[in-house]
């Protein structure tokens, strides 16, 4: 048990320069109390993620000191679960129970059991990880955690793929750690959060604290101004558009158990943003594959009236572009350059293909007209996408997305990971993409997000749809309901 009034983690002067002269941090000095919920944020690449993974001692500073006691745990934003094992093998992996040399699977079992219900957080102990949705994945890191009884617990970008229900859930658990003594530290761009959960914040820009915030003093437009620097901008302008036949679906139905998408029947017009709302796990990534082509379906599903067919590649070439649920597994490849990113999926269409080759010059400067147009902070267009911070590789999936004017663009949580000023940025865009005729399905856990931007929303639960309700009828009680099931879907 940690001492009250005693820092549980102190970072003094922390200091991190990468090959190439990079300065992620510059003389960062930040403390966690016990019992505290501290609130770090700041832009895309200002150094948050290299700070948590200092202070949980995955990285070794350039300079500068940091001093714990007792454990650090760090759930990050991108999971480092091993997919092809179990949870309960996940959780107790390294410190696996035995009896005698053998190991104990039963107990095992019984830990991961009771660790889930002490937090309520709920989990099968032999369910595959590679099986479950993002939202049940980022519990099991956390139960791993958990498991360890750290002083310390770190969450990075934490409720980027929760919905609304879910993250009450989560913050309640928060404040049970806070109250048994923990110190905690949560990086998330979401600053109505801060307001509500933290007691403290620190604002972290280019690397170096910009600003601090304690109790009782935590207000959100002065910690947006402090992040960006400036204001916020605000949404491009909602246009009255010439609605047009876009993509159709009728009776679709893919997937199979629990998240599968049943006999769900709609209409996504070009020039309007139809949204999808609904708690995570039930169905959505199911529908978004099925309408990017990777996995099958029946059905029927047809764009501006001619059947949509194929796989992702024959759909990307009818103008169909997807902003995928999950960056680093659906959307880029990490090892790959940004360039060889930026063109992915277009790579064997002209102007990114001349011949039987790649047109370098015409790949670098759709990089680069990306790189300015979303602010993707890089030091070149030709280094590879694993350096760049996780909101930064999101703002790159989206540009990609938006290049050359799609016909249908599906949106899977699009905001997410990404700082406020960027998530208004790629909002504007989805507007833009709508204003200029295109079909724009989104897809989104954000309640807030998906009433700014939707024209038409429908519920999902349980894999089917409910109907579809016009934006001058948006009720944030009824869309509650239908969430939770509370209300039927049709």
């Amino acid at each position: 048990m940690n001492v009250p009034g005693r820092a549980a983690l102190e970072l003094r002067a922390v200091r991190k320069v990468y090959p190439g002269n990079v300065c992620a941090l510059d003389g960062v000095d930040i403390e966690l109390v016990p019992g505290e919920i501290h609130a770090l944020c700041g832009e895309n690449g200002a150094g948050k993620t290299t700070l948590v993974e200092i202070a949980a001692g995955e990285l070794r500073p350039t300079s500068g000191s940091v001093h714990a006691i007792g454990n650090v745990g760090l759930v990050h934003q991108h999971f480092e679960l091993i997919g092809r094992l179990h949870v309960w093998e996940n959780v107790v992996l390294g410190f696996e129970p035995r009896r005698g040399v053998r190991l104990d699977a039963e107990a095992a079992r019984a830990r991961v059991r009771a660790l889930s219900q002490s937090y309520g957080l709920e989990l099968d102990p032999d369910a595959l990880v590679e099986d479950l949705p993002v939202g049940i994945a980022q519990r099991v890191e956390l139960v791993r955690e958990l498991a360890r009884d750290p002083a310390v617990l770190i969450f990075d970008e934490p409720t980027a793929v929760l919905a609304p229900a879910e993250i009450a859930s989560f913050f309640a658990t928060v404040r049970a750690l806070a109250a048994r003594g923990a110190a905690v530290l949560i990086v998330t761009h979401k600053l109505g959060e801060i307001v509500a959960y933290a007691e403290r914040a620190t604002v972290l820009r280019a690397g170096k604290v910009v600003a601090r915030f304690g109790k009782g003093q935590i207000e959100l437009d002065a910690i947006a101004r402090a992040m960006v620097g400036g204001e916020i901008p605000a949404l491009a302008e909602r246009v009255v558009t010439a609605l047009g036949m876009g993509l159709v679906a009728r009776d679709l139905e893919a997937g199979q158990g629990a998240h599968a998408l049943r006999s769900a029947s709609f209409e996504v017009r070009r020039g309007e943003i139809l949204a999808i709302a609904g708690v995570e796990g039930n169905g959505q990534s199911v529908l978004a594959d099925a309408i990017a082509g990777v996995v099958p379906s029946v059905g029927s599903l047809e764009l501006e009236g001619t059947p949509l067919q194929g796989g992702a590649r024959e759909r990307i070439a009818r103008g169909v572009r997807t902003i995928p649920g999950d960056r680093q597994r659906e959307g880029l490849i990490v090892s790959w350059s940004l360039v060889e990113n930026a063109v992915l999926g277009d790579q064997d269409r002209p102007p990114v293909r001349k011949g039987i080759a790649i047109d370098r010059v015409a790949a670098g400067r759709r990089a680069r007209e990306i790189v300015e147009r979303f602010d993707v902070r890089t030091t070149s267009i030709r280094t590879t996408v694993a350096t760049l911070s996780g909101g930064n590789q999101q703002k790159l999936v989206v540009g990609r997305a938006l290049a050359g004017a799609p016909r249908l663009l599906l949106a899977y949580q699009p905001t997410r990971g990404i700082d406020v000023g960027a998530a208004a940025l790629v909002q504007s865009s989805l507007i833009a993409a709508r204003n200029a005729g295109a079909a724009v399905l989104l897809i989104s856990f954000e309640l807030d997000e998906i009433l700014a931007l939707a024209d038409r929303i429908a519920v999902i639960y349980r894999g089917m749809l409910s109907a579809t309700m016009l934006r001058d009828a948006f009720d944030r009680g009824t869309i509650g309901a239908l969430m939770a099931g509370a209300q039927r879907a049709s």
